[in-house]
């Protein structure tokens, strides 16, 4: 999961019309976040109990609505998502990562 949102980190530092202007920066933008929620959904559980304050089935949902409803995918959510949600995410995530 942080190696995705790292992944996207790179992205949003291209821009908001680098953004806007390529499919394939959203498309990628996409997958990534598609991998975060995949991963979260494989997670048992107790481990998700463990760790409230992410929301993992936030997370599972967002995956959910990219894979099924991809014709209706607003860029301006996509970008929304990439610079302020996934950042606080990825800060936990790598709080609760060994040695984080």
């Amino acid at each position: 999961m942080t190696m995705a949102a790292a992944e996207i980190a790179a992205i949003v530092q291209r821009g908001r019309d680098a953004f806007d202007e390529d499919v394939v920066l959203r498309r990628a933008v996409e997958r990534c976040l598609e991998i975060i929620g995949e991963a979260s959904k494989a997670l048992s559980g107790d481990f998700t109990d463990t760790y409230p304050e992410i929301p993992w089935s936030d997370m599972a949902k967002v995956r959910d609505r990219l894979s099924h409803h991809y014709h209706r995918i607003d860029p301006s959510q996509l970008w929304t998502m990439a610079t302020k949600d996934i950042p606080a995410v990825a800060k936990l995530l790598r709080e609760i990562e060994p040695g984080g």
